[in-house]
């Protein structure tokens, strides 16, 4: 059964980037950047057909927003290991980067 992705789901994922990075002590602006990235890549038929109807493909899309967005806003970069270990072994680093 499809779990299709709303706008609690949306809320969440941005109230867990904060968590992140409120506890790396990165700009808070690092997180409405990595949404931009996210609901722009929603709006693409690849993103959309990908994402809306998966809450696992959804998170998968951005924490790797929030990833790129800490790598390319941010002096120091996460490690990939620590972005796969906050999903709880749910991804992979290869699947985030």
């Amino acid at each position: 059964r499809p779990q299709h992705v709303d706008a609690e789901c949306r809320y969440k994922m941005a109230d867990w980037c904060y968590q992140v990075v409120d506890f790396c002590k990165f700009n808070r602006e690092t997180v409405s950047i990595a949404m931009s990235f996210l609901d722009r890549y929603l709006s693409t038929p690849t993103g959309a057909s990908r994402c809306l109807s998966s809450k696992k493909e959804f998170q998968l899309a951005a924490m790797t927003a929030l990833y790129t967005a800490v790598k390319i806003n941010e002096p120091e970069a996460m490690d990939p290991k620590v972005i796969a270990g906050l999903s709880r072994g749910v991804y992979t680093e290869d699947q985030v980067t």
